[in-house]
């Protein structure tokens, strides 16, 4: 006979009134019946099933497959009268006194409560088991006989556990079932573990594994890292070598996800294994900077401009908590180096005392609360008119504000700059409400309003912007106002410059100028922009048309207008998102999960953009991207522009592509999750298989593109 490896299981009697036995006063006392595994705390009512496994068992073997424990929970004495186990076919299951098989104790045995120094607290016993031969499978039933009382006060003079041999096979329990590696900060790189538990009787095996979600997500195994790519996200990339556990034991894989932008990550990983009761594998889900700290600062650029010699200027600088969680200001200065000319007043932060000019380590962390702001003063003070370099520009005075804190970014570099001169010249001002990094479609609010002149208000304002492409959004109500709005449509980078003019005719020294970042937030962004020589006013009401299509693998349509032989599948209503089907439900039908496409802007009258936005594409498929010449309001013949972003990312553009009114240009694909050189030109032209040799087969900027000229579906276009 030898021992195995411990089954856990726990036994709990479900007892717990009084009892009818008296102690010396006469006064009833409670006495309680638990009987548990020698290593596990958890418990199983009366009549439960114990599960044990005979894998380890040769046949005819007989060996310990439970260790178990009685004990008294209550607070009088438990008298067990008689412990036994009636077996099915005889013999083949039986109780022993210890681990080599020796008789149980004489009862009736009295076992203490379990605070009762002075008395026998517990009484251990075996549970052992023979292996009969293949197609015969034992059972048996454990009963103890004590003066236990059930939960509803009922005398519970016998309390019965069934005994089932569980199936020889492996099991999977995964620890945690949930990552979060919350708030990374920028490029920092985390690791987290998931333990592999096989509570099972044969061998684990896990042999193939899913990664999906935030392209910055790895799975590690042992040494080698694993990124998400289209064949993890569809569940089916095979181990080199096969994680094995053995039953009872446990192994440790790691999860590692690196941060690259503020952006909210989530994933799963999906390990599939031999475990009988997984057929769908084990899911352990992902997520990362969901929530957390966030700092914002307004202005980004402290800009004095020209400031009167022997006089002292000042800015405020905003600090708002923009996350979800405190944000902690760890330390505050001027970074070594610049302009001895500028100087910090942190007297109005939370906290602080006194005339603070910087936070150290000893004073840290001022706290911010999440939707708070709180507000720091630079100081500008010139004792000299600023030289005039070799370019016969003056040259600035410079320096860096350095705020670090638990945020994203954790150290935050804030420019300094201003000029000593003799005569005060206006000085421009530029605050963007919206911050430095919005996303496409907002609105911004610039305001120019708390420009300065030493003689009294502001009175000319002359606002200029740099845009990306071909974009020409435009200043609204106009370019002369202090605080006029700029709808940023296009992805990518914007300059805007403010002169401002005094009374006497003067012009700031130097305009103020402010950048702002449009990037997406969604995992995939499309954005197609367009130029029409032939249209004078591109910025009015009547404009060439071009209509930008996200095309669902499921789209099913009729119409053949590459004239292939088969349905082209563009215009295919729900599973074409276009201007006549703008926010389709694609995926689940709970409004409340953002993963269905959303054409959320259709330009009609010129320049574009359009773009749409898909926050949770479905792993495993692949989006078609197209685009559509409308109508060209006789205005001829228009270069389009097609822009693709992954998480922020520009993974793909396409540029100066001419076409003609009707035609119908298939793009590019996007196989999610991106991998390689996905997403690509389509390399086909004319509508027809064969590639194109030169600009003149195609038009000027097609040669190579799959384009369809006169593409007229029937359902929308009519003769």
């Amino acid at each position: 006979m030898r021992a195995l490896s411990r089954v856990i299981v726990s036994l709990v009697a479900a007892v717990g009134s009084t009892v009818g036995c008296s102690n010396g006063g006469g006064t009833s006392e409670r006495a309680l019946a638990t009987l548990e595994a020698f290593d596990d705390g958890l418990a199983l009512p009366a009549g439960g099933v114990v599960g044990v496994s005979l894998a380890s068992l040769a046949v005819g073997e007989e060996g310990v497959v439970s260790e178990l424990k009685l004990i008294d929970t209550g607070s009088g004495d438990l008298r067990v009268s008689a412990i036994e186990i009636v077996s099915e076919p005889p013999g083949a299951f039986r109780l022993a006194g210890d681990a080599d098989g020796a008789a149980m104790p004489a009862f009736p045995v009295t076992v203490a409560p379990i605070n009762d120094l002075a008395g026998q607290r517990s009484l251990f016993f075996y549970l052992l088991a023979t292996r009969p031969a293949a197609g015969s499978t034992p059972r048996a039933t454990i009963r103890v006989a004590s003066n236990s009382i059930s939960s509803n006060g009922d005398t519970q003079a016998v309390i019965s556990y069934d005994v089932r041999v569980q199936s020889a096979a492996a099991a999977i329990q995964v620890t945690p079932t949930s990552v979060d590696f919350g708030a990374v900060s920028q490029d920092e790189s985390r690791l987290e573990s998931i333990n592999i538990l096989n509570p099972g009787a044969e061998t684990l095996v896990i042999d193939k594994f899913g990664l999906s979600g935030h392209p910055n997500f790895e799975l590690v195994v042992g040494s080698t890292r694993y990124p998400v790519t289209a064949e993890s996200a569809a569940g089916g990339t095979r181990l080199p070598e096969p994680i094995t556990v053995e039953p009872g034991m446990s192994v440790a894989v790691s999860v590692r996800y690196t941060a690259t932008d503020d952006s909210q990550a989530r994933g799963n990983v999906v390990l599939y294994s031999n475990a009988p009761g997984a057929p769908d594998g084990t899911t352990v889900s992902l997520q990362a900077n969901v929530g957390g700290p966030c700092i914002a600062v307004n202005p980004r650029k402290v800009a004095f401009g020209g400031k009167l010699v022997g006089k002292l200027a000042t800015i405020d600088v905003a600090i708002t908590s923009c996350g979800t969680q405190p944000l902690e200001l760890r330390e505050i200065g001027l970074v070594a180096g610049g302009s001895e000319r500028f100087s910090l007043s942190l007297a109005a932060l939370p906290g602080v005392t006194g005339a603070a000019t910087a936070l150290g380590p000893a004073d840290a962390p001022l706290v911010i609360a999440p939707s708070q702001t709180a507000t720091l003063t630079v100081q500008y003070f010139p004792d000299a008119e600023s030289p005039m370099g070799d370019d016969g520009e003056p040259v600035f005075d410079l320096g860096t504000l350095r705020i670090r804190s638990n945020s994203f970014q954790p150290e935050l570099l804030v420019e300094l700059s201003g000029l000593g001169v003799l005569i005060e010249c206006p000085q421009a001002v530029i605050i963007i409400q919206e911050g430095e990094e919005v996303i496409p479609q907002t609105t911004l609010h610039l305001i120019g309003s708390q420009s300065t002149t030493a003689i009294g208000p502001v009175a000319v304002y002359q606002w200029e912007v740099d845009q990306p492409g071909s974009v020409q959004s435009v200043f609204t109500p106009s370019t002369a106002v202090a605080n006029p709005t700029f709808e940023v449509n296009a992805a990518g980078h914007y300059t805007f410059r403010l002169t401002v003019i005094d009374a006497a005719g003067v012009a700031s020294c130097v305009p103020a100028t402010a950048e702002v970042f449009v990037n997406p937030n969604e995992a995939i962004h499309a954005e197609l922009l367009w130029n029409t020589p032939g249209d004078p006013f591109p910025n009015d009401e009547v404009g060439a048309d071009l209509d930008l299509h996200f095309m669902h693998p499921n789209a099913a349509g009729v119409y053949d207008g590459d004239g292939d032989g088969e349905p082209d599948d563009w215009f295919d209503n729900p599973f074409d998102c276009f201007w006549n089907n703008p926010h389709p439900n694609w995926a689940s039908a709970d409004n409340n999960v953002n993963d269905n496409p959303g054409l959320d802007r259709d330009d009609t009258d010129g320049l574009g953009p359009e773009n749409l936005n898909l926050d949770l594409p479905e792993d495993g498929l692949t989006y078609r991207v197209g685009v559509n010449y409308w109508d060209d309001a006789g205005f001829g013949t228009s270069t389009a522009t097609v822009r693709i972003y992954i998480y922020g990312n520009p993974v793909f553009e396409v540029s100066g592509v001419e076409l003609f009114k009707h035609d119908m240009w298939w793009v590019t694909e996007i196989t999610w999750p991106p991998a390689g050189t996905n997403p690509e030109v389509i390399n086909v032209c004319g509508g027809t298989t064969d590639t194109c040799t030169s600009d003149a087969q195609c038009g000027a900027g097609r040669c190579g593109l799959r384009i369809t000229p006169n593409y007229q579906n029937p359902q929308y276009f009519q003769p």
